[in-house]
């Protein structure tokens, strides 16, 4: 399920996460690996390295996705060292406030939105202008099942994810002529920081009852969701396009 040898994928949020898993899958299958990270140098630096020690190529690149000079830079430093870029895996992303509207910050909210939105088209607006010119180009984003859902004292995530898969398929009509495809994966409960943290928040009883109602009675693996992401990627999704793909174990529809 694909060999990106020769190629090279930009991976935003590549440090941790969904984000590191999908950097680990690429490396894996052959390309070269451009992780944007926003904080941690040092975790950023161990996927480098991780990747590295199997024979892959990788680079670690500060740039907060909410700058749009700042990941225009990134792109410009990932194309002076791999010579183009093939994929972009935009897998940024900021923790929820889980707070009811009434209670929310307007400016932490507006925060927020500058991370998940606004960073979500920073990244794909550098990503398409060069893919354009290409001919060429697959666009992945990692989205939530927040949009659909719509939960209580989700705002943040519900409203700006809603707005990225928007984007994404806006892009995919657009450029779809030009030779680019993008397609969203709308990811339920992952093992991920972020996930740990929601839990925190909710407690042990709701975090329970949340998971008891997941029909496959598990959260997802990183893991898994950079498999799609391969998939949508290779040769293998070539006439997919437009998408907002959910792996969730069947939480979506269990509600």
């Amino acid at each position: 399920m694909g060999d990106f040898s020769g190629s090279t994928a930009f991976v935003t949020g590549g440090s941790r996460g969904v984000g590191r898993a999908i950097a680990l899958e690429f490396a894996g299958r052959g390309a070269n690996v451009a992780i944007a990270y926003k904080f941690s140098r040092d975790s950023a630096d161990a996927v480098v390295a991780e990747i590295a020690s199997h024979g892959g190529n990788a680079l670690a690149l500060q740039a907060d996705v909410g700058d749009c000079d700042a990941i225009s830079r990134a792109f410009a430093q990932a194309l002076d060292t791999f010579g183009s870029i093939d994929i972009l895996a935009h897998s940024a992303g900021a923790p929820v406030e889980w707070k009811n509207v009434r209670d929310q910050d307007p400016p932490a909210w507006a925060a927020f939105v500058r991370n998940d939105l606004i960073g979500a088209f920073n990244s794909v607006h550098a990503a398409v202008r060069h893919m354009h010119d290409r001919g060429y180009g697959v666009i992945v984003a990692i989205s939530s099942i927040a949009a659909q859902m719509c939960q209580s004292r989700n705002s943040q995530g519900a409203a700006a994810k809603a707005g990225l898969e928007a984007l994404i398929r806006v892009v995919a009509r657009e450029e779809g002529r030009y030779g680019i495809r993008a397609n969203v994966i709308s990811i339920g409960l992952t093992d991920t920081d972020q996930a740990r943290t929601a839990f925190k928040n909710w407690g042990e009883a709701a975090t329970q009852k949340v998971l008891d109602g997941i029909p496959l009675r598990r959260i997802a693996k990183p893991q898994e969701v950079a498999r799609l992401a391969a998939y949508l990627a290779s040769a293998d999704g070539s006439y997919i396009t437009g998408k907002v793909i959910q792996l969730d174990g069947g939480q979506l529809i269990a509600g």
